[in-house]
């Protein structure tokens, strides 16, 4: 199993490779670009509420991150299924006009606002 710092270089590694620049990481996060060097660097640990934001804006999950409990991203389809078990919880979807005009929106969002918008229901549920 991976240390807290591998994880944190493994996860600005690909961010890079991916095609984002370290800046634009800190400007998503509400970082400065020195934090966010010192993360991708493995030369500072990360906290548990920027865990919360990476795994929001790009979709590393925090227990990931912080633990290395796997898996290491969210799976946008598992977590769809959740939400909609979790909103059907004495009510059905379709039954409330407010949701079922959202959710061809939804499907539709980019990945990391998708994974903004579930974590934020998660966390208003009280879910992990």
């Amino acid at each position: 199993m991976s240390s807290h710092r591998e994880r944190a270089i493994e996860i600005f590694s690909t961010l890079k490779n991916e095609g984002h620049r370290q800046v634009q990481i800190a400007e998503s996060l509400g970082l400065t670009q020195g934090a966010v060097s010192k993360y991708a660097r493995g030369d500072a640990d990360i906290s548990k509420p920027i865990a919360e934001l990476l795994e929001a804006k790009y979709g590393y999950r925090k227990d990931w991150i912080l633990e290395g409990e796997l898996p290491k991203k969210i799976d946008k389809k598992h977590e769809m299924a959740e939400v909609a078990r979790i909103a059907k919880q004495g009510r059905d979807l379709d039954s409330i006009p407010e949701i079922r005009d959202l959710l061809p929106d939804i499907k539709k969002l980019k990945e990391e606002d998708y994974n903004v918008l579930v974590t934020t229901i998660r966390r208003f549920l009280g879910k992990k």
